[in-house]
């Protein structure tokens, strides 16, 4: 990825920034790794006036792209928060905690877990609901990375509505809500830069929904043969891509029931997924969550990069809720989550 128009394609509708103007000239993924490299913290998020920062897109789809191609990226790494004595947290300045798993430690494959699921998976509202319009609502952190040139990252969270209509036309609005961090350095750098309270600011979409361009190639229908859907998943690829592949598929898409179904057995029987048993996500709700660890190439041994997706399922209907990106190695903090909140059928747009 060299060009921020590459890494919008790639990310499609699973892009938080759609419609959104990013401000400043970006980084290309190059750039973000020799940045990272040479600085004893890591990657970025939204920017402001009079700082001298970068902005950069580089969310958890950006982080398994590197994966599939050269490896990890050192900006999507996670690190510990820096210990000592420190100020206070401040009211305005979240820091990440990575979901905590109900199986931290010798977690079997996932496979036979994902199977029980697959056999009872029920219907969803979107699956006995009518309506024009599949709508979907989805509050993700780490799509727009900030960048100090010292290497404090930020990012803010952001609300994103969609609606789409079987024809393939679109519409959207996100709404940009608070700033969190990865890690308590990189908070205290921001918090003090942007003035303390102007963190938690929120800017509402104008306007209303707007329509979004087509695809070039128009969008595709979500395919219902299992073996189609499984290339749509990149099932040939390892399984940190194929997590990724999922929460796309689950953004962009209302997935039925029968595709539900398919989607879990298609991943248990994908090497490489791990089971992490019942959690918490970050929106308050129950699931149950499978896990798929990132590492470098064979050909680089000695490269301490070590990364993990986090994707959490409802237990009930088999949607996934939530998807999270985590860095193990040489730190550990999260650097991407998305919150799939809604995902229902309506007929009023906005």
């Amino acid at each position: 990825m060299h060009t921020q128009q590459q890494v919008r394609d790639l990310l499609a509708p699973a892009d938080p920034a759609r419609g959104v103007i990013v401000p400043s000239a970006p980084l290309s993924a190059h750039d973000v790794i020799v940045r990272a490299e040479a600085s004893p913290l890591s990657p970025s998020v939204p920017a402001r006036p009079r700082t001298s920062r970068r902005v950069v897109l580089a969310s958890a789809v950006v982080a398994a792209c590197a994966v599939a191609s050269a490896g990890l990226l050192p900006a999507l790494r996670r690190g510990t928060a820096p210990t000592g004595s420190r100020s206070p947290q401040p009211a305005d300045g979240i820091v990440l905690q990575p979901v905590a798993y109900e199986i931290a430690a010798d977690a079997g494959p996932a496979g036979p877990h994902l199977r029980a699921l697959a056999r009872r998976v029920a219907d969803a509202p979107s699956d006995r609901e009518g309506g024009r319009y599949a709508y979907h609502r989805v509050k993700s952190w780490g799509g727009m990375i900030q960048e100090s040139p010292e290497g404090y990252l930020a990012s803010f969270v952001e609300d994103r509505r969609s609606w789409a209509t079987p024809d393939g036309r679109r519409w959207s609005d996100t709404t940009v809500l608070d700033m969190e961090f990865p890690d308590t350095a990189s908070r205290d750098y921001w918090t003090k830069q942007l003035s303390g309270p102007a963190v938690g600011r929120s800017t509402p979409p104008a306007g209303g929904p707007v329509e979004e361009p087509p695809e070039p190639d128009g969008e595709r229908a979500l395919p219902t043969e299992r073996a189609a859907l499984a290339h749509l998943l990149r099932i040939d690829q390892p399984a940190g891509d194929v997590a990724k592949a999922v929460y796309d598929l689950f953004v962009q898409y209302l997935v039925p029931r029968r595709a539900r179904v398919d989607v879990l057995t298609i991943l248990a029987g994908k090497r490489g997924f791990v089971w992490r048993g019942r959690v918490v996500d970050r929106a308050g709700r129950w699931g149950l969550a499978v896990t798929a660890d990132l590492t470098p190439p064979a050909d680089q041994p000695q490269n301490p990069q070590r990364a993990q997706m986090l994707l959490v399922f409802d237990p009930t209907t088999g949607e996934l809720l939530a998807h999270e990106y985590l860095e193990l190695a040489p730190r550990h903090r999260v650097l991407h989550y998305g919150l799939l909140l809604e995902a229902r059928r309506t007929d009023t747009l906005g």
